[in-house]
């Protein structure tokens, strides 16, 4: 039985679930924007809730972290993967470099990676740390189209579609042991996304408009789930082992957030020491020495150029600690190399150290501090001046590209999957649904598929 869940959407191509609060997430690739409804509201437009609604170009994968409440996706138009909170007030761009077309993404929350499919002229899958560092190529050969990846993360697996290959294959999260489940253009048309659920392969084929099923360890067993659909896009399994539960790392001491001014992400766990979340700023700022608040980048630079100034200077700004004894310095902004980028270790924090016995470090009083001299003030003056231009400059390109953006009208794509062009009069209409009881959401509908 197959049931309408979110009814005329103009071309969402993506879609996630949070199951343990009933949500459904969907990105609108015409009107450039994220949705969210509860399942049983979704059909109502008046209870869909927008997420984001700016600064996207081609929004084409979604991904949910249950676990830290965030929300994931890629961008095929500004070649981008970026993260907000789950509300949608808090966002971030995570990797924006060596990326042609990034497609597909897929959330490991509880070990702190996270996936993705690039078809572009090096066709890749690849994963990272949910907070964009640690990134590394897991598959490259014999790929061509990979429109969609999914985690079996029981067995420890990714899985891909690969459109133009016509072949559905796994490898370990590391990368290696590939196999090949299915490769047959007759089963195979045009598989576009895929879920992966117990023993069972799901995916739709935009060729036969339909979506089917298989078994995952033989390939065999293969049927129709649901016909006649209007262009299927994406699939998600719901079930409650899909996202299975486990602490939230950005909430589990006393203080909320992670003690992060903005956003808080999962760290990757690659050993047992590895930090259970990093901090993260907006686009423009990054973390300030304490590593959890943010300063606007301009701030930054010039706070490392002071850091140059002598370690007495630096260290007589602060007051002594609670408990301050000869003896003992404060370890403070001078004495930690400042963030370049704005994702960093939580853990970085301040401490307090010991010198070394029979040779107390006294700080200096704030009396005996020198005025900067006139050579250091002139120093400083092209530095300001800098930086203003840079921050006009920025200005200027924000806007002019803004303006290019609105005034684009038509994108073309060389993957026969993204060959639609979109214009102001289109008036297709396509549909978000669901078949029971296996409970599989669907994206359907919309793009035009050009002949071959």
């Amino acid at each position: 039985m197959l049931s309408q869940v979110v009814s005329t959407q103009k071309n969402a191509v993506a879609l996630d679930l949070d199951v343990a609060n009933n949500r459904v997430f969907w990105c609108d690739r015409f009107h450039r924007k994220i949705y969210s409804a509860f399942i049983h509201e979704a059909s109502d437009p008046s209870q869909q809730v927008l997420l984001v609604d700016s600064s996207l170009q081609t929004p084409v994968g979604l991904a949910l972290d249950w676990l830290q409440h965030n929300l994931y996706w890629t961008d095929s138009g500004d070649k981008s993967i970026s993260v907000a909170s789950v509300d949608g007030t808090k966002r971030r761009v995570l990797i924006n470099t060596d990326l042609s077309e990034p497609r597909a993404i897929a959330l490991d929350p509880h070990h702190g990676f996270m996936y993705w499919s690039d078809w572009g002229t090096r066709a890749k899958i690849e994963k990272a740390g949910m907070n964009g560092v640690d990134r590394q190529v897991l598959v490259a050969d014999n790929i061509e189209w990979p429109n969609g990846i999914t985690l079996d993360v029981a067995n420890r697996r990714l899985y891909w579609v690969d459109s133009k290959l016509h072949l559905i294959a796994s490898v370990d999260l590391n990368g290696a042991h590939r196999r090949t489940h299915m490769s047959s253009a007759e089963r195979l048309g045009h598989p576009y996304a895929l879920a992966v659920f117990e023993d069972r392969i799901y995916w739709t084929d935009r060729d036969r408009a339909a979506v089917f099923m298989a078994n995952r360890l033989t390939g065999q067993d293969v049927h129709a789930l649901a016909e006649n659909l209007n262009d299927p896009h994406d699939i998600v399994v719901f079930h409650q082992l899909r996202q299975p539960q486990g602490p939230d790392s950005c909430n589990l001491g006393s203080v909320a957030n992670g003690g992060c001014e903005y956003l808080c992400l999962k760290a990757p766990q690659i050993t047992e020491h590895s930090p259970k979340y990093t901090c993260a700023c907006p686009d423009g700022q990054d973390l300030g020495p304490d590593m959890r608040g943010c300063v606007f980048l301009s701030l930054l630079s010039a706070l490392t150029f002071l850091a140059g100034a002598p370690r007495n200077d630096m260290a007589a700004t602060s007051s002594p600690p609670t408990g301050f004894t000869p003896g003992t310095r404060a370890t403070v902004a001078g004495d930690f190399p400042l963030p370049s980028v704005g994702v960093s270790q939580a853990d970085a924090i301040p401490h307090l150290t010991t010198a070394p016995s029979g040779s107390p470090e006294p700080l200096t009083p704030l009396s005996t501090l020198k005025p900067l001299s006139s050579q250091e003030s002139k120093a400083l003056v092209p530095i300001v001046a800098t930086v203003v231009f840079g921050l006009v400059c920025a200005g200027v390109y924000l806007v002019w590209r803004n303006w290019r953006r609105n005034s684009t009208k038509s994108m073309n794509f060389d993957n026969p999957v993204y060959r639609k062009t979109t214009g102001e009069g289109e008036e297709d209409e396509i549909h978000i649904g669901s078949c029971y009881p296996l409970h599989i959401a669907v994206r359907t509908g919309g793009c035009v598929y050009p002949p071959r």
